[in-house]
């Protein structure tokens, strides 16, 4: 039987493109001076403006105190200014540091001294961290706007770091992957998963402190083509298809969960995209073969990659024959990139047995945010290359090479899982969990139990004496502050005592399986029925078919175990059911069905909408969820 060793299909690990993210745009500019780089609806912005306005914005970062390799935070939303602040800052050799509001105070501080940044850029109010250099973007924009059009010659390498993204932490503690401009030229130059070019449309709907906005901004601006940015916080699918529409994108990337959303919701939306990359999670394949019978021009992709190596690791273009049985292959290692199918003694497994994945070539990132331990303990020689400088990344994913060449993903075998297309480590949520002041003990699991729709759910016990009835509120407010929104539970129990199994370890299969047997016997016990055949009515069915149970009319959905892709899911159902227009930000204000239909009865759709804009805050972490991005922390499997 062959002996996988690296993985050369396709163009694999061919030598990948040189150069630094401003060196290409610049040539980018000059090549196509007066092409859309990119569109919103607030705007557009040519190539040449975008060139010349980032340098203008670079000469003043360097006045601000940027230099080669220094850390600018972005916390800004996406929008053309914030591309002209991330060009700017690569421009000026700094480093950008995308982060969300959604990740928490507590959060967003960790990561900023774990960062030291030289400078903070906002889009609005500045936060309370003392010691760090603070600015508006609008406004820093609006002061270069004096300085010279010329750009920099600083002689800016390869290998010099561009970006740095928070994957979560086995210790809940974020980890900062730190990603150079070569890793970013490999996987959008001269790519071989997708056709990139000037006629490239793309949408950019991504949160920045997601490695997908990585290909959604690069990918069109260093191929001359054209970044589609959808500005609203909270998205929903009729945004999305509205955007789609409008601007006639021809290439959009979704988390698994989404493009399972827009196939069963509003597949017609699809209609006009040539490329459509879909990944984050495990593809359904029923979903995957709807969506080839319904799209029979577009070219339907699995992408798979830890974002340790910057976006794609491998990806699979859908056969229109189909892939066999099973589930959907994540295919073949993308340019620039070597693969090796590795025993846990890093030997290699023969074809068509588990080994792990373990990734290299150009796209591997330089390691940990100041974390020198870790970065040796996941980024190894490589044993198997003639080039003692080259490294591989230890993803943790156990994969096997199919007969025709094509890799299957098969699962982790720690407790790291995907929800929403965002990696959670599982441990991570458990210890923040037991260093809550009014907890004993807790345990984290994940259940599938509701179809493709997974819940992280947690079994809480509490001190002596602390079992008051705002518990629950209080855990998960805390726990809020220290982790992204996909990482918070949307099960919770409180429990005298956590099982062990007989090595006397936490049971958490026994937990999970009482769990899901209780929730099956008492399933429909004390469920408040609707006063009506109305509103209220179809929106409880809809519901109930999305959460697979009965739903109490007065109870947070959110609680049940609703997510934020399920809202979006929801709205569209709604809307079609009833024939009402309304924003999404509706659901997320009113999270109980008998609340959203007291709002629906005794206000005008207007002041509801006021009324959803005033929580814009609450309900753009919460929709963080919903794309991995339409918001996500790291992107992996």
């Amino acid at each position: 039987m062959a002996r996988t060793v690296v993985l050369k299909e396709g163009s694999g690990s061919g030598a990948a493109p040189h150069g630094t993210v401003p060196e290409i745009l610049q040539r980018i500019a000059r090549r196509f001076p007066e092409a859309v780089a990119a569109n919103s609806e607030r705007g557009q912005i040519t190539f040449a403006e975008l060139d010349f306005r980032s340098n203008q914005l670079a000469r003043l970062l360097v006045k601000r105190g940027v230099e080669v390799g220094a850390i600018v935070v972005l916390l800004t939303g996406r929008s053309i200014d914030t591309l002209i602040g991330m060009t700017a800052i690569l421009k000026a050799g700094g480093v950008y540091m995308p982060l969300d509001l959604g990740q928490g105070l507590e959060a967003i501080n960790s990561a900023i001294l774990d960062a030291r940044p030289a400078l903070i850029l906002t889009e609005q109010q500045a936060l309370p961290i003392d010691g760090i250099e603070q600015r508006r973007l609008g406004d820093e924009l609006n002061a270069a706007r004096q300085e010279s059009v010329e750009p920099l010659s600083l002689g800016l390498m390869p290998s010099l770091p561009a970006y740095v993204m928070f994957t979560s932490g086995s210790t809940g503690r974020p980890k900062g992957v730190v990603v150079p401009h070569r890793a970013i030229v490999r996987l959008v130059v001269d790519a071989d998963f997708m056709t990139l070019s000037p006629a490239t449309v793309m949408l950019h709907a991504a949160p920045l402190a997601f490695d997908a906005s990585t290909l959604e901004i690069w990918g069109p601006l260093l191929n001359g083509g054209q970044v589609v940015i959808v500005e609203d916080a909270v998205l929903s699918v009729d945004r999305i298809a509205e955007t789609l529409k409008r601007f006639s994108v021809n290439a959009a990337w979704f988390t698994a969960g989404l493009f399972h959303v827009m196939v069963d919701e509003r597949p017609d939306a699809l209609s006009g995209l040539t490329t459509l990359l879909a990944g984050g999670d495990v593809l359904s394949p029923a979903h995957v073969r709807r969506a080839m019978a319904l799209l029979p021009d577009c070219a339907i992709v699995n992408g798979y990659g830890p974002t340790e190596n910057t976006t794609f690791t491998c990806c699979y273009s859908v056969p229109r024959a189909g892939w066999g049985d099973g589930p959907v292959p994540i295919g073949f290692p993308i340019s620039g990139t070597d693969v090796r199918i590795l025993s846990d003694t890093l030997e290699p497994v023969p074809d068509g047995e588990d080994g792990q994945l373990c990734a290299g070539g150009s796209g591997l990132a330089l390691g940990y945010l100041n974390r020198p331990e870790l970065t040796a303990e996941k980024f190894v020689v490589d044993p198997w290359s003639d080039d003692p400088a080259a490294r591989l990344y230890l993803t943790g994913d156990y994969v096997r090479r199919r007969s025709d060449g094509a890799i299957e993903f098969r699962g982790r075998r720690d407790r790291q899982v995907k929800v929403n297309g965002v990696r959670i480590e599982l441990d991570g949520v458990e210890q923040a969990l037991r260093q809550d002041p009014v907890l004993a003990d807790a345990a984290v699991v994940l259940s599938s139990d509701r179809g493709d729709v997974k819940r992280i759910v947690a079994f809480l016990k509490p001190r002596s004496g602390d079992a008051g009835g705002d518990l629950e509120a209080g855990v998960i407010r805390r726990l809020k502050d220290q982790l992204p929104v996909q990482a918070i539970p949307s099960t919770i129990r409180i429990v005298d005592e956590l099982p062990l199994n007989k090595n006397g370890k936490i049971d958490r299969t026994k937990l999970l399986k009482d769990l899901i047997e209780a929730e099956q016997l008492h399933g429909d016990a004390g469920y408040e029925e609707f006063s009506d055949v109305g509103v209220g009515s179809i929106v409880g069915e809809i519901w109930a078919a999305l959460l697979g149970r009965a739903v109490d009319a007065r109870s947070n959905l959110f609680d049940l175990g609703a997510t934020s892709l399920q809202m979006i899911a929801a709205h569209e159902r709604i809307q079609a059911a009833t024939g009402l227009r309304f924003p999404v930000t509706d659901l997320f204000a009113h999270p109980s069905i008998a609340e959203f239909q007291a709002c629906l009865d005794g206000a005008s759709h207007r002041s509801l909408a006021i009324a959803g804009a005033a929580r814009g805050r609450r309900q753009r972490r919460a929709m963080n969820a919903a794309y991995g991005a339409i918001d996500v922390r790291s992107h992996h499997a």
